[in-house]
């Protein structure tokens, strides 16, 4: 099957795509004191690099930013496929 076949034929699957926006680390009770509302401050802030995953694989990065009262990636890098 070509490449184009293939796109074809898969092209309109879902995959869930994901940012990474930042990690941090707290205490157990920290965790359990957790409720709605509940703010965690991460690691990285608007203008970081973050990490793009689709399926759970990496595939590109970008910069975390600010559009409205939304966070958005601007994506920046694609990762290079390693041909085996």
């Amino acid at each position: 099957m070509t490449a184009e076949e293939q796109l074809a034929r898969f092209g309109q699957l879902p995959i869930p795509v994901e940012a990474e926006l930042g990690k941090c680390t707290m205490q157990v009770r920290a965790i359990l004191s957790l409720r709605p509302g509940s703010i965690l401050k991460l690691e990285n802030s608007v203008g970081s690099k973050v990490s793009v995953l689709a399926g759970g694989a990496r595939f590109c990065s970008g910069d975390m930013m600010r559009v409205g009262n939304a966070v958005a990636v601007r994506v920046t890098d694609f990762e290079s496929r390693k041909q085996d």
